[in-house]
């Protein structure tokens, strides 16, 4: 099980997902896109659509898509976060991203994190750029 957020600003998060659609073949060669468990992802991978699990579907980045993963990070030993998890997502994500510059501005985070029953065996936070109006982008923005 997993929990996700859209952070729209560095304060705020958004209840739900913005609609998506399904994942596209790749443009150049027809072959259809690839999913993976969130523990595959490298840095640059970019997604579509936005996962809202720990299975993900690595696309192109010349094509349009939803999100590119930046990084994890681990959370912290102790209970289950509960409502801190949007803070320490926050805290933990946003210095470790090194999204482009001129992109900065743009993007926001969306984040896979572990659920309550899967506490604290996993405490891995998974980090991807989106942008924050929601559109798709194309190419890289994760440095």
């Amino acid at each position: 099980m997993v929990a996700w957020c859209l952070l729209v600003s560095i304060a705020g998060c958004a209840g739900s997902p913005p609609a998506s659609s399904a994942p596209t073949p790749d443009s150049a060669s027809g072959t259809p896109p690839q999913q993976y468990h969130a523990t595959e992802l490298r840095p640059g991978d970019c997604v579509e659509p936005l996962p809202e699990t720990f299975t993900v579907t690595v696309v192109p980045c010349d094509v349009p898509h939803s999100a590119e993963f930046a990084t994890t990070y681990v959370l912290p030993e102790g209970p289950y976060p509960g409502a801190e998890m949007t803070r320490l997502m926050e805290v933990g994500c946003l210095p470790r991203m090194r999204i482009e510059d001129s992109k900065r501005d743009e993007m926001g985070l969306w984040g896979l994190w572990p659920a309550q029953e899967d506490w604290p065996r996993t405490r891995t936070v998974y980090c991807l750029a989106a942008p924050l109006d929601g559109r798709k982008i194309t190419g890289r923005v994760v440095k």
